[in-house]
């Protein structure tokens, strides 16, 4: 055995999972620390991994060099005791979707949920996944079919960042970037210009916040 033969196994590895929708060329090479063209190269043919970029794909990505390792080659070999966590986990996936002329959803879906990688998870509080409708405000950031990965925690919530949320307008789910003000709370959508004083807002406290916020995005799934 040599080091040839291990990168070429190593690359059927990955190109296993994203067969297998265990990750995406791009989720997978952000997780390995390398730009998605050089992992797109490389599951390609066109490229090789160096021995640097191969050790820190086999450790970002938790793949133990025995299994790139055939049963009788092992044979010999003692695997240690791993106390690894599972790579993925699973989180509970509304019913229904977000976006426009959709109430936002209640619920767990009956599949059950949608699985992400643990380190997507960290320091998330009551995670949850859900799905998006098309929504033309927001077109060109979160497009319909994809699934968002939430933050529900109620502190960020009843106190939010700037960032993207969310929100249960009341009759309809939506997306938006959110922009705290003094009485106001400013929502972005398309074509919204630079000025947040001329964002759509939502006087404060005519509503409370955890009725209108739902969760921080902090992940999007695009879905072929």
């Amino acid at each position: 055995m040599d080091f040839q033969l291990l990168q070429s196994r190593l690359i059927a590895h990955i190109k296993a999972r994203v067969r297998n929708g265990d990750g995406t060329e791009r989720s997978l090479a952000r997780l390995s620390g390398i730009s998605q063209s050089h992992m797109h190269n490389v599951l390609k043919g066109a490229r090789i991994f160096s021995p640097e970029f191969a050790d820190q794909v086999l450790n970002r990505l938790h793949i133990d060099l025995l299994d790139l390792v055939e049963s009788a080659e092992a044979a010999d070999m003692p695997r240690a005791p791993s106390a690894q966590q599972p790579l993925y986990r699973t989180v509970a996936l509304l019913g229904g979707y977000i976006g426009p002329e959709h109430p936002y959803p209640l619920g767990r879906n009956a599949s059950g949920g949608y699985p992400f990688l643990q380190d997507d998870l960290q320091g998330l509080e009551s995670p949850v996944a859900a799905r998006l409708a098309p929504d033309p405000c927001m077109a060109d950031l979160f497009t319909g079919g994809a699934v968002v990965l939430l933050d529900r925690s109620e502190a960020r919530s009843s106190d939010p960042e700037e960032g993207y949320y969310a929100l249960d307008m009341g009759g309809q789910g939506a997306i938006r970037l959110v922009k705290p003000g003094i009485r106001r709370l400013y929502l972005l959508g398309r074509d919204a210009g630079d000025d947040p004083q001329k964002w759509p807002s939502i006087a404060l406290p005519n509503r409370s916040l955890l009725q209108l916020i739902k969760g921080r995005v902090k992940l999007v799934v695009r879905r072929a």
